[in-house]
């Protein structure tokens, strides 16, 4: 059980030494955790966060593995250039002491991220509720349609869930990543031998 705010402080003041992150970037990713220390579902309590050459990111791990949300397109943007990255999996418990408490796990961003562009869903559904109460539900290829009205009437959603066609296919492939995380490989496969021939 580690201090999510203060592992990831240690690796954000290590990469500013060599002077390759913003510091207003890691207030926020703070800001998220401390955040999510209050979410009842467990969904919103993953991320993904990433120091990088020119700052940080940090992304709910379910958005990642839906492709066309704004995670995986943050997540994805790099990995034809995963040079100086250094991505980590954080997984916010609660608090303790006034402190967010949490576990982190290292990833290898270059092959964390091929399995993910290899494994990420299509959005099917979006759900975003407004500050007034007005909860939209619609096909995404309508929400990619009409996103702007509705921000221009209601104004910034407080919250947007994004939903694909196979909601235990995803938490398949989540699964599935964790354990390539722990060190897990596939058994190749071997070739059906052929029947005996009479």
């Amino acid at each position: 059980m580690l201090d999510s705010s203060a592992a990831c402080t240690r690796v954000f003041t290590s990469c500013s030494k060599s002077d390759c992150a913003y510091q207003s970037d890691f207030e926020q990713d703070v800001k998220t955790l401390v955040q999510a220390a209050e979410e009842s579902n467990m969904e919103n309590r993953v991320f993904y966060w990433m120091s990088r050459p020119c700052g940080t990111w940090c992304v709910r791990e379910r958005e990642v593995f839906l492709q066309d949300s704004e995670a995986y397109h943050i997540w994805t943007h790099y990995e034809a250039m995963p040079e100086g990255i250094r991505a980590y999996r954080v997984v916010v418990t609660g608090r303790q002491d006034g402190r967010i408490i949490g576990d982190v796990f290292p990833l290898h961003y270059r092959e964390q991220v091929q399995r993910v562009i290899r494994s990420a869903l299509p959005i099917a559904t979006v759900e975003a509720a407004y500050p007034n109460g007005y909860i939209a539900r619609m096909d995404f290829d309508e929400w990619e349609q009409c996103h702007g009205r509705l921000y221009e009437r209601y104004g910034r959603p407080e919250r947007i869930r994004y939903a694909p066609e196979n909601e235990a296919e995803l938490t398949k492939q989540i699964m599935l990543e964790h354990r390539f995380q722990k060190g897990w490989k596939r058994k190749p496969r071997t070739k059906t031998p052929n029947p005996p021939s009479r």
